[in-house]
């Protein structure tokens, strides 16, 4: 028999080794070590061994009677809990039957519908920015980059020099995972302008006074996920953008997606494209579509569509 505690720190080793970002394995800690406390205080189960289903559905009660998550933040929860007994079923600490998690089912969610940039939008706020300087250059080629390509904003602080091919740049993603985005047109066009600025900018500097990142602020320094928020808000607040839009990076990303999808991408392709784990994930997008929108995209795709297929006329 196993105390949950010494499992928990034994999976905490095992993240770590992986290389799982420490914001995600703190996240996990602090999901799992929350509901340790509940089943060992309240439960009066300290054995990983004793857990059961039902006292999962106990944990998942006392959430909700807590009443201060969603239900979406509670099935955030139970899917580490997920990871942590698959993890314990592959390391034969317990059996796959004895997984106390192999039964419990997510709750229903409430399916809010997406809001985010329309077409105009987005053009103030990319225009809103002057190319004169070194940082005017490198924000407006991020905000394209954000808009174009949907990657998320520590993605984007994360491409180094070395990911940056031709035609596409090597994204580090969620869980370790990558994947490739392409390099558009116009992307391609800024990213020019900004490369041959930042060597101008930097070139006096030694090897090891700049890092190796893509985008560098003023003292040769990674650019920071905060700096990237404000980056945006400043040129959404100027552009005017409406204001049940939150104007974070990730509703870039809402934006790449639902205009993806109006363009008549397939959900697989798209979900390739955000580094999306399931399709699922993915096909939230769809709920801020129009229904004009759907059925637009329906007739560009239509099975027949280039068939040759003989008309004849009536008599």
């Amino acid at each position: 028999m196993t105390k949950i505690k010494e499992l928990i720190e034994d999976f905490r080793l095992n993240q770590e080794i992986l290389g799982r970002e420490k914001k995600y394995v703190d996240l996990c800690l602090f999901r799992l070590y929350r509901w340790e406390e509940f089943t060992v205080k309240v439960l009066g189960i300290t054995e990983t061994e004793d857990v059961t289903q039902l006292h999962i559905k106990k944990y998942i009660q006392e959430r909700q009677r807590v009443g201060s998550e969603v239900n979406r933040t509670i099935n955030n929860n139970l899917a580490t809990l997920k990871v942590f007994f698959q993890y314990l079923v592959s390391e034969e600490f317990i059996d796959e039957q004895d997984n106390p998690m192999r039964r419990i089912k997510n709750l229903k969610e409430e399916k809010k519908v997406i809001v985010t940039f329309n077409d105009d939008e987005v053009s103030r706020i990319i225009n809103d920015l002057k190319e004169e300087t070194y940082s005017n250059v490198r924000d407006k080629l991020i905000l394209i980059m954000l808009f174009d390509t949907g990657i998320r904003v520590s993605e984007l602080c994360n491409i180094r020099n070395i990911d940056v091919a031709r035609r596409h740049i090597l994204i580090h993603g969620k869980g370790s995972k990558q994947r490739l985005v392409y390099i558009s047109n116009i992307m391609r066009k800024y990213m020019r302008g900004y490369e041959a600025l930042k060597q101008e900018r930097f070139r006096k500097r030694l090897l090891d006074e700049v890092e190796d990142y893509y985008f560098l602020d003023q003292s040769a320094v990674r650019l920071s996920r905060s700096r990237i928020n404000k980056i945006l808000k400043e040129h959404c607040e100027n552009a005017g953008v409406r204001k049940e839009v939150r104007c974070s990076p990730h509703d870039c990303r809402h934006y790449f997606a639902q205009k993806q999808l109006r363009n008549g991408i397939d959900i697989y392709s798209l979900s390739r494209l955000m580094g999306h784990f399931d399709t699922q994930i993915t096909s939230k997008y769809l709920r801020g579509l129009e229904q004009d929108d759907i059925l637009q995209i329906g007739r560009l795709h239509s099975p027949l569509n280039g068939l040759k297929i003989k008309h004849d006329k009536p008599s």
